[in-house]
């Protein structure tokens, strides 16, 4: 290893601690992204088990959806595309 300035790449650690630093941000890091997907299949998983609960109901009928927290009454037509939307959404991004 060069010493002085020229031998180490920019970003690259110089002590033991921060190269343990530095991992453990990056373990951290990994942790939170494991998370967002699990969570993000979890949403997928309750997007289907609605989309297959009203898929065959009466379009016209009366449906309520948490929109932004708050309950607003829809019908299953209005409600149904805008599910399969999120949805794909959602797929899109894992």
């Amino acid at each position: 290893m060069a010493t002085g300035g020229s031998g180490a790449a920019a970003g690259e650690p110089k002590s033991e601690q921060e190269v343990v630093q530095r991992f453990s941000d990056m373990r951290s890091e990994v942790g939170q992204i494991w998370s967002k997907v699990n969570e993000l299949e979890g949403e997928m998983q309750e997007h289907d088990l609605v989309i297959k609960a009203i898929k065959e109901m009466d379009p016209k009928r009366k449906c309520f959806r948490l929109v932004g927290g708050v309950l607003v009454e829809r019908t299953i037509g209005e409600v149904l595309p805008a599910v399969e939307t999120n949805k794909q959404g959602i797929t899109g991004i894992k």
